[in-house]
């Protein structure tokens, strides 16, 4: 005999030891066993034995989904304070007085498109540049209906940071909830800061050319 320890990859474990390294009840890791989500070999006793290298790659995946599912769930939650923020600033700085239904609604549409995108951009990596194309569309059509109705395009860019507030301090919320920073919640705030500032770059461009054209009309 050599004397040496088996590597970590080779390391199996039972379900006491599998469930207190995932921070799990015995329960719930038989639970995700069934369900398939976590593998397992079945010895001839009958026991369940785990691969410490296959607990590892679950609880790292297990742990960047819960990240992401707790940063979308607070974006989520700032729904009802962009409404607020829109009809007290956007209502309040309209240059002709009360904004018509069709526009309060046709903007309503555009910030809850923006909202659902800027989740989906932090939930699958995978869709990223589909995601980018669709935001600066949003942002395009949020700077084309401001600019007809007649916002300055310094109220607009105004109004549009204030939003863009919420979903960073949303997301920033979410990193630091606890004692100590979560590393892939913190990873997620340039993200949606960049996601929006793509929005917002958009959203100035389609501001000026349809404020040129107007003028030049």
């Amino acid at each position: 005999m050599t004397g040496r320890q088996p590597s970590a990859k080779k390391l199996f474990l039972g379900v006491g030891k599998a469930s207190e390294i995932l921070g799990v009840s015995e329960a719930t890791l038989r639970h995700w066993t069934d369900e398939g989500r976590v593998r397992a070999f079945v010895t001839p006793g009958g026991h369940r034995r785990y691969s410490a290298h296959e607990l590892e790659r679950f609880a790292k995946a297990h742990r960047t989904t819960q990240s992401m599912g707790n940063v979308a769930e607070h974006l989520e939650h700032t729904a009802m304070d962009h409404r607020r923020t829109a009809q007290s600033h956007v209502g309040s700085a309209s240059p002709s007085g009360p904004l018509p239904k069709e526009a309060r609604e046709h903007l309503a549409r555009c910030g809850r498109e923006l909202l659902d995108l800027v989740i989906q951009y932090v939930r699958q990596p995978s869709k990223r540049p589909e995601t980018i194309c669709f935001v600066r569309q949003v942002g395009q059509e949020h700077g084309r209906i401001l600019a007809s109705l007649g916002f300055p395009l310094v109220d607009s860019v105004e109004a549009f940071i204030k939003h863009r507030n919420l979903l960073v301090e949303a997301v920033t919320q979410s990193a630091f909830r606890a004692d100590a920073p979560n590393k892939r919640a913190v990873a997620n705030v340039p993200l949606v800061t960049r996601v929006v500032d793509e929005a917002l770059v958009s959203l100035v461009a389609a501001h000026q050319e349809t404020a040129s054209r107007s003028h030049g009309a």
